[in-house]
C-alpha cells in the first residue's frame, strides 16, 4: 500500500469526493466505510478490500464507521498499439530470395 495515495477517516468524518470528467475506482484499505454516490437510492457499506467503480461525473460522500482509510484510483490511459516492423529491419513477407 502507498500511503502517499491513502485518505484516513476519523471516527464520524465525512467527506465529499467531487465529480470529475473520468471514471474512477475507491479501494477501502482498512476499515469501515459509507458511500452515499449522487444519482443513486442505495447506500453502500465497503469494509478493507473491497472496492466500488464510480462512474465518470458521479459526486459521492464518503464517511468512516467508525474509522476507515481509502484509495481513490484513476485507471491508467489505455494506448493503442500499433504492429509495424521496427526501424532498421527489414521484412519479407514474399519468402527468402
Amino acid at each position: 500500500m502507498n500511503d502517499r495515495f491513502t485518505t484516513q477517516l476519523v471516527p464520524g468524518q465525512a467527506l465529499t469526493l467531487a465529480a470529475v470528467a473520468a471514471p474512477r475506482r475507491l479501494v477501502v484499505t482498512s476499515g469501515r466505510l459509507w458511500l452515499t454516490v449522487s444519482g443513486g437510492t442505495d447506500d453502500h457499506w465497503l469494509c478493507a478490500g473491497e472496492g466500488l467503480t464510480l462512474a465518470a461525473g458521479q459526486e459521492v460522500v464518503v464517511e468512516a464507521w467508525p474509522e476507515a482509510a481509502f484509495q481513490l484510483l484513476q485507471p491508467v490511459p489505455k494506448r493503442s498499439v500499433e504492429a509495424r516492423p521496427a526501424r532498421g529491419w527489414r521484412m519479407n513477407l514474399a519468402g527468402a530470395a
